[in-house]
Order: structure tokens, then sequence, then C-alpha cells
């Protein structure tokens, strides 16, 4: 074997076999729990605590616990026993032929044997069977690495010619057959070759998880990597950036530059323009002075007195006009009054710092940011009233974001066109936090609309109902002991007044149009009537409480039929109190109250159903008063006994029931219900003066005060703008909120 090859062969060894402490060759390494190797002296000893309990790992600085041996105790590493051995092989491969037919020059090393062997014998050894399994390292080809055989074998220091060819699983230690025999009689030992595949496999199994962490560490460090380029790639794009702002604040302040010495060229051209005329006014008249007095002294000086004396008054004149016209009060501005004004200089400045911001922690995140919390979806609010939503801003990483952006909000009512009708105003607090104030000045459905350096904040408005507040807009009086309240298409309120004898028509804006109905018993007469309603046509149907039936008029009050007498059966009524229709399936739904049911009719009125019987379970009627239906075609009914409101299906099925108010105060004795085309259910109460609202969950939201004085609020609805209507049985008003 040529001894340069036999050299970087032992050169790469020599890299393995040096301590990384005293820097030279191993000397007795022993292998610490964390698999690093070090001399056992002095650098391990040095290693060791006073007491000698541990040491830690210079490497990865892992405690290591020592026994009473100390360092002495630890394992002794094997692998760099045999990499010693190999070395010997190869400082001596270069002058030795090969160990087996002693002919040759040596080109590998048997790991098996331990001898030096030859191409030809290394080619023998992969035919026979005894030795095809062997581990042969190319001297040649030697990249430092040593294959493991499973034919090594290590011999016992204390019987040097045995292999410690047997494990004791009790002691986990090698030993041979004679140290089984004597140090570890009764102890569980077996042979390495029986046991060695299935602790191999257990070992392999273990290495499974640290496979996988390697490759979740491949991962991390792809991505850290990632995350290095694109942090160096930002650097460059944000200081481009930074450069790209500044250069066009500098044009801008250079274009500024010109325009004041622009303005300061044209105020002083018109300065020396003022002064320049002036003077040439202030010369002439001097010129007319000197004039005047030579020409008046030439006179006296060289003229015959009693020339002079015919010329005095001439003289005198002539001198007159020139003390008077020329030489005008002429005012000279000799002070320069053209300065540059840098009163807005600080705040030039601090803009200027404000302008441009290096941010860290990410740019906002929209999926991160949140409306304040405790804000419920939908929010109730009051017309009039002004109102705050906080918006948090947060970054990518979940934390606040103290950063700029372009916060835009919009509230938008549901029947405009996009167009912006409440006025509001953005006020950035600390923490990343706005505050979004705006005073809501229509009632109905808003949505509040914000984006976020241009981009739409949530997939969703924020929807906002906008209540009426407890100042009227309207009030209709001379009305006669008012009951219930009906509108019509075209927003005409039908109203059941004089005791309940008498419809009237009146305008949205309360002029009457016309009255029909008198008291009695015959058709189209009217005895205690109380609810109102109105089909798509606009049929009018009242119920007839004193007659216990059902009367349909057409719209301008002319009589079409009625149905109805006193008891229980189908169409017949004890105390029939008020009247709804439904839009969606065409069908008049009657409060039968003292028979605790609701009974269903056509717009012919004839029966289809009724539901509800006398109790105080949910499903059950004690006393219904009033009804009204949402856009989900529920129908709400308000229970004078029970003092709750009830929710059903169109087929009687009930869905739900609530009766509480702010502070859990309950209802009292509920009269009118009202629903708007948002949801908002409104209910009034015997003998109260406001009018309680909810939503359809019949979670509470707030009451409207009623400020003049009312007796028994009876007739509740909204109209086609979501006004409430607010009647009384007791006097003759109609208000509108």
């Amino acid at each position: 074997m040529d001894k340069q090859m036999t050299k970087d062969a032992i050169k790469k060894l020599d890299t393995k076999l040096e301590c990384s402490i005293c820097l030279d060759t191993f000397k007795q390494p022993k292998l610490l729990p964390c698999y690093h190797v070090f001399c056992t002296s002095p650098c391990l000893e040095k290693l060791a605590t006073k007491d000698g309990r541990s040491l830690t790992c210079p490497t990865c600085r892992h405690i290591v616990p020592l026994s009473e041996r100390g360092v002495a105790g630890l394992q002794s590493d094997f692998h760099i026993d045999h990499l010693f051995e190999i070395r010997d092989a190869f400082d001596k491969a270069g002058n030795t032929n090969c160990e087996n037919c002693e002919d040759e020059k040596a080109t590998g090393y048997c790991c098996d044997c331990k001898n030096l062997v030859c191409d030809d014998c290394q080619g023998i050894h992969s035919r026979l069977k005894l030795t095809k399994s062997h581990k042969i390292i190319s001297l040649e080809k030697f990249e430092g690495t040593i294959p493991v055989s499973e034919k090594t074998a290590s011999y016992c220091p204390k019987h040097p010619t045995k292999t410690l060819s047997l494990i004791c699983e009790t002691c986990s230690v090698l030993t041979c057959i004679y140290c089984a025999r004597s140090d570890h009689q009764g102890h569980n030992y077996e042979l390495i070759s029986d046991v060695f595949p299935h602790h191999k496999k257990d070992i392999v199994l273990a290495l499974e998880p640290l496979k996988q962490k390697i490759g979740n560490a491949q991962t991390i460090l792809l991505s850290i990597n990632t995350a290095v380029k694109e942090i160096q790639n930002q650097r460059v794009t944000v200081e481009a950036n930074i450069h790209r702002e500044i250069d066009e604040q500098h044009q801008l302040l250079d274009q500024r530059k010109i325009e004041l010495v622009g303005e300061l060229e044209m105020m002083t051209q018109q300065k020396l323009k003022d002064l320049a005329t002036k003077k040439d006014q202030v010369e002439l008249s001097k010129a007319n002075i000197v004039g005047c007095l030579d020409n008046t002294s030439s006179v006296l000086e060289t003229g015959p007195k009693g020339e002079v004396l015919t010329k005095k008054e001439t003289l005198l004149r002539q001198i007159e006009e020139a003390v008077t016209d020329y030489l005008p009060e002429v005012i000279v501005e000799t002070r320069a009054d053209i300065e540059l004004v840098t009163d807005g200089k600080e705040k030039c400045q601090q803009n200027c710092r404000e302008f441009l911001e290096i941010r860290k922690g990410g740019p906002v995140s929209l999926k991160n940011c949140r409306i304040s919390e405790g804000v419920k979806n939908p929010m109730y609010i009051v017309t009039g009233e002004e109102q705050t939503i906080v918006f948090q801003a947060k970054n990518e990483q979940n934390e606040i974001f103290e950063g700029k952006l372009r916060l835009e909000a919009n509230v938008i009512h549901s029947d405009t066109q996009n167009e912006p009708v409440n006025r509001h105003e953005i006020i950035k607090q600390q923490n990343g936090q706005y505050y979004i104030i705006y005073r809501p000045v229509k009632r109905g459905k808003h949505m509040l609309y914000l984006t976020v350096n241009g981009h739409q904040f949530q997939d969703k408005p924020f929807p906002i109902v906008v209540l009426p507040s407890s100042k009227q807009v309207q009030v209709v009086r001379k009305l006669d002991k008012v009951r219930g309240v009906a509108i019509n298409s075209t927003g005409e309120m039908i109203v059941v007044n004089k005791n309940g004898t008498q419809i009237s028509v009146l305008k949205p804006t309360g002029e009457k149009i016309r009255t029909f109905g008198t008291q009695g018993i015959e058709n189209g007469q009217l005895s205690n009537a109380y609810g109102v309603t109105v089909d798509k046509h606009d049929n009018i149907y009242v119920s007839d409480y004193g007659n216990n039936r059902i009367q349909k008029f057409k719209r301008g009050g002319q009589f079409v039929k009625a149905v109805g007498n006193t008891g229980n059966q189908a169409l017949e009524f004890q105390s029939a109190v008020d009247i709804c229709y439904n839009h969606v399936d065409n069908n008049l739904y009657v409060v039968d109250q003292n028979n605790h049911r609701i009974q269903v009719l056509s717009t012919e009125l004839q029966f289809v159903s009724t539901f509800g019987t006398q109790g105080a379970q949910y499903g059950q009627l004690k006393h219904p008063i009033s009804c009204a239906f949402d856009s989900a075609n529920n129908l709400y009914v308000t229970e004078w006994d029970n003092s709750r409101v009830q929710v059903f299906t169109t087929e009687g099925e009930f869905l739900s029931a609530f009766s509480n108010k702010a502070n859990n105060v309950t209802l009292y004795h509920p009269l009118s219900i009202a629903i708007d085309s948002n949801d908002t259910v409104f209910v009034s109460e015997e003998g109260k003066k406001y009018v309680n609202i909810f939503n359809t969950q019949g979670e509470y939201i707030t009451a409207i005060d009623i400020e003049e004085q009312f007796g028994n609020i009876y007739g509740l609805v909204t109209n086609q703008n979501d006004q409430l209507i607010v009647s009384d049985r007791s006097y003759g008003y109609l208000k509108v909120y």
C-alpha cells in the first residue's frame, strides 16, 4: 500500500481519536451518558465537583452523576478502543504484507479477523461461507468510518483468552463464561448473539421518535432559514421604502422651497415697485419745488421792484400751489417686514418623526383584530344618543398592534344605497384601541363596515339596530279613547277609537281621512272593539270584542262580512280581543281571550285551525291579550294572567317564552305587542307609562318612557319606517316615536 494513502487514513482516524479538552490523543477514554467522549485523566477528573458526585459535560452542559468510584466508574468507550486497534493496523500497513498469504501488500483490514489483507485474500473472504460476512475496510478508500462487525469480540480483562460472549442483564455488563459463574451467580445472563437481535430491535424502535424529531428539527431549521431570508429581504425592501419615502418628502420640501422663494420674490418685487413709484413722485415734486424756488428767487434778485410788486400775487399763488400740491405726505416703510414664519416647525418635526417608523411584531392581522368584547350581535342603540364601539388591533402573533393603521368606519342604513347616514369619528387610544364614536340619526337596521388598511374587517358587516328614543316625533290628539292601531300599505293609520265603537282612518301625518262604524250589534256596527289589522289588499279586520265576532271591511270602510258568536267551538269566541294578519300563509290569527286560545281564520273568515289550552305550562295560555309576527313567521302572544310572552309556530308548536326585564324584574300583566322589521319586540304593561323592548331571543334591551299623561298603553304598532306608534285606551292620544 502507498505510504501516503496510509498517512491519509491515519490522519482521518486521528481526528476521531482526539480529546476536545486537551486536544491530544485519548487516554483512557470514557463515554458520558450524553455520548461525548473525553480522557479520564486529567480532563474528566478536573471537571468533577469537589465532592466527586458529579461533573458537567463541557460540550452540552449535561450534568453527569458519578458513582463512588468517581470518573473511573464511567463506562469505557469500546468503540474508541476499536479505533485505536484500527489505527495501529493502519500504522504498520505501509510496510506490511498481507497477514494471511504474506505475499502481497496489504490493501485492507478485516475487522473480524483483525488482520491486514491483500486484494486476493479479500476476494477469498467474500467467497468463503465462514468469512463472507466479515467487514473489510479499504485502506485506499477509507473515509474515517468504521463498520460494526457482529463477530467483533472483546476479551475479558480477568481471562484474556476468553471473549466477553455473555451479557448479565441483571447488572447490564458484559462477561465471559468464567466470570458469569463466579461473579454473576444467580443472575440472568444470556449469550450476546442470542439476545442482541431483540435488544437491537428495542433500540431501533426507541430511535423512531428521534428520527421524527430530526425531521421536525429539519422542518424548523427550514422555517428558520426561510424566515432569515424573508427578514433579510424585508430589510432590503423596507430600506428601499425608507429611501423612497424620504426622497418623496425631499421632493416636497424642495418644491416648497421653490414656492417660498417664489413668494419671497413676488413680495420683494411688489415692495420695490411701490417704493419706486413713491420715489418717482417725490423726485417730481422735488423738481417742481426747486423750479418754484429758483423762479421766485430770480424775480426777487433781478426783477425791477415795480415788476416784482405786480407779480406778487402770481408768485404767492405759485408758492401756495407748490406748498399744497407738491411733495404730498408719503409714508416710507423703511423696515423690512418680510420674514420666514416657523411657527409650525415643531409640529412639522413631530409629524416627520411620526411619518415613518420601523415597526416590529408583524403587520396588523385582520383575523386577530376584535370589536370590543361584550358588544352584542346585533348591537341595540337609541336614536340620537352617542355610541362607542372599541376596535382592538392585533398582529399575527395575537399581540397588541401599536403601529400605524388606516381604520375607516361607515355606518349605513339598510334603506340607503351605500350612503353613510351617521356622523362619526375615530379616536386612537393606547394599547392598539380605536374608539369609533357616532350618533345615529335614523331608526332601523344599520350596518357598520370597517376597513383596515383598505381591507374589509370580518366577512360580514357588524349589524346595529337603532331603537326609537323617548322623544316623540309626532303626537295625534283629539281621538276618543284609542285602542288598536294598524298600518296599511300607504302608511295610513287605521285606529279603533270612541271606546271601540268607531274606526278612524288617518293620514301618516295624523289628519283624519274618514270614519266608519257605530255602536250596535248589526253588521258594520261595533261594540267594545279592540284589535284591528289589514291584509295585503288593505282590507280591514276588526276583533269585535263585545259582539264576540270578527268583521271585515273594505279599505274605504264598506262592510264585507262578519263571523262569530259566543261559545267555545270553531268560529265562536269569548272576548275576541286582538287580531293579526300573517303575510306568509294569508291567514288571520285571533286572540280568543276567555277561551285561552288562538283561532286561525282565512281572509274569507273561514275556520282554519285552533291551538292553546288553559294553563300555566309552556304552550298553554291564560287570558292572552295581543299577538304579532316576527320576520321568521313566528307568533308572539302576550298573556295577562301568566305575565309572559310566548312564541309559537303558525301550527301552534311552542318555541320559547320570556318574562324577565332588567334586574330580573318580571313583566306585569303585559298588554299589547308589536314587532318591527328588525325583529325588535315592543311590549306594554298594564298601568305602566313605558314600553319594554326585547330582542327575539327574549333578552331585555331597554324601555321607552312615555312623556305625556297616559292611562293604559294598549295599542302598539310599527310603520314602514319602523317608527313605533303608541295608543292609549284611557285618553285620546296617538304618539309616534
